[in-house]
């Protein structure tokens, strides 16, 4: 990578599958894997495989059931970008079972948009906390999109405001704000507010989730 992100904005949410997809119609977007190693023959030309990445994540959060080891790929951690032509790849080669494989690596020269999944879970204090990793899985809720508000490149502190990537962080979260309110929590009776925003559609169905159920936690 040949910048590193110092000051982030963050915003966390629960949609329903449905309107994931509504808030990607009309915009310039490609879903970038930056995070791991790929194919050396790979290309960023996806746009689509998030969809049915977030439905399948999203039923799992909402079964009410515990998650199993086996389904720790349902987690998500992905990235997207507008700009592909800032993402450049380059192969390098690793020996596995005896076999030598080519492989490539992203060199990011512009941030792109992190996708995570985030946790609701409670502390030591019996206080709510949304920015707990669960390694089991079984109190995450959501999603976070992340943006470099500051990035350290070429030995010097860039604002990020005047990339375009930032102007497609800053409609998503406006589009999906259309769909959300600040949500609510109730638990042993009291009140509490949780830093994301979730969906109307979505409360009859996350109020079903495990961790929410094993922790008494309601949300409104």
């Amino acid at each position: 990578m040949s910048y590193t992100g110092l000051k982030w904005l963050k915003f966390k949410f629960i949609l329903h599958p449905s309107e994931f997809v509504n808030i990607f119609h009309d915009i310039e977007y490609f879903i970038a894997i930056t995070n791991q190693r790929v194919e050396a023959d790979y290309k960023i030309e996806d746009k689509t495989s998030i969809f049915k990445q977030y439905e399948l994540y999203y039923n799992k959060i909402i079964s009410g059931n515990e998650w199993k080891k086996e389904e720790w790929k349902l987690d998500i951690h992905t990235q997207i970008t507008d700009k592909p032509q800032y993402i450049r790849y380059e192969i390098f080669e690793i020996k596995e079972n005896n076999q030598h494989k080519k492989f490539k690596r992203a060199i990011q020269i512009e941030p792109v948009i992190n996708i995570s999944s985030f946790a609701l879970r409670v502390d030591h204090k019996q206080q709510l906390r949304v920015n707990l990793f669960d390694g089991k899985l079984n109190s995450h809720i959501g999603l976070e999109f992340s943006y470099p508000k500051e990035i350290w490149q070429n030995n010097e502190t860039i604002k990020t405001g005047n990339l375009s990537t930032y102007n497609l962080y800053v409609e998503l979260i406006k589009r999906i704000k259309k769909y959300t309110h600040k949500a609510k929590a109730v638990r042993n009776g009291i009140n509490s507010s949780p830093d994301f925003w979730i969906s109307e559609k979505c409360l009859p169905e996350i109020n079903n989730n495990f961790g929410l159920k094993e922790n008494a936690i309601i949300l409104t």
